[in-house]
């Protein structure tokens, strides 16, 4: 009796976990269409390609963004793996992502395998220039709902270096310029919401984005401290027209170390479908 007891027991708890993690799901989906749903207050503005500094020039070109229509959403799925600690493990890791072009912002929700039937569900994103993390314990019990001005300047940087998914949205003048710094790199700002913030763009003999460069926020026991942080580009392919990357790695430097904590591979990238999978 006690067998089954137990049995009956863990098999409610699966369904329930089930049943959170569709809830999740639908509110992700929402919160993409949301996304989705704003509108620019200003009229559509395009950089001028002549008046970039000479190595954004070339990437844009070489990543097909000077000719192609402007692109006003984007959706893709990953795996890979990430460390919840820097000194920690890597887990296997399943994720989705929406963005939206104008004005930019994205959602994410990824979900980290911990052990056999235990998972832990965060959900980042930057919606009108306000970011907001949320962490749940296998998609139900939530662990962390952060948001404030740490979390928005974070957002807004992830953003600014993963536009790079949506290339055409880097030539609009109404939220993006373009700083020189020297022939292989050069800084992009972005504003959203009132909101600005900085990133650097170092490109390769290809003249596609190598790395990506900034001071982040990292959480450091519940307090934000300024900390160089590295996004790195790889496996680019033609997707609609445009050039993208497949692969990209996150890393904190410490101590002048790089310690990467997400290595993501996209699976499936698609353009102009603004529609949650």
């Amino acid at each position: 009796m006690i067998g089954w007891i137990t049995v009956l027991a863990l098999a409610a708890t699966v369904a329930l976990v089930g049943v959170r993690r569709a809830r999740f799901a639908r509110e992700v989906a929402a919160e993409a269409r949301s996304l989705w749903a704003l509108r620019e207050d200003a009229p559509p503005a395009r950089l001028d390609p002549g008046a970039l500094p000479a190595p954004v020039r070339r990437y844009l070109e070489v990543a097909g963004a000077l000719e192609a229509t402007p692109l006003a959403a984007a959706r893709l799925r990953h795996g890979g793996s990430f460390r919840p600690a820097l000194d920690g493990a890597w887990r296997p890791i399943r994720g989705v992502q929406y963005l939206a072009a104008e004005p930019p912002g994205f959602v994410w929700w990824g979900r980290v395998r911990l052990a056999p039937g235990v998972e832990v569900a965060a959900r980042d994103r930057s919606a009108g220039g306000e970011g907001g993390m949320r962490i749940a314990l296998a998609s139900a019990l939530v662990m962390a709902d952060l948001s404030g001005p740490e979390l928005d300047a974070g957002a807004l940087q992830r953003l600014l270096a993963e536009l790079v998914w949506l290339p055409t949205a880097l030539l609009d003048a109404r939220h993006v310029a373009w700083l020189p710094r020297d022939a292989s790199s050069a800084r992009a700002r972005l504003r959203v919401g009132g909101r600005e913030v900085e990133v650097t763009f170092h490109f390769g003999g290809d003249g596609l984005p190598e790395r990506i460069t900034a001071l982040r926020y990292r959480d450091v026991k519940g307090r934000g401290v300024l900390t160089p942080w590295t996004g790195r580009c790889a496996d680019w392919r033609q997707v609609g027209g445009v050039r993208v990357p497949f692969r990209l790695e996150a890393s904190w430097e410490l101590d002048g170390r790089d310690q990467p904590y997400a290595r993501f591979e996209v699976e499936r990238l698609e353009h102009g479908v603004p529609q949650p999978f």
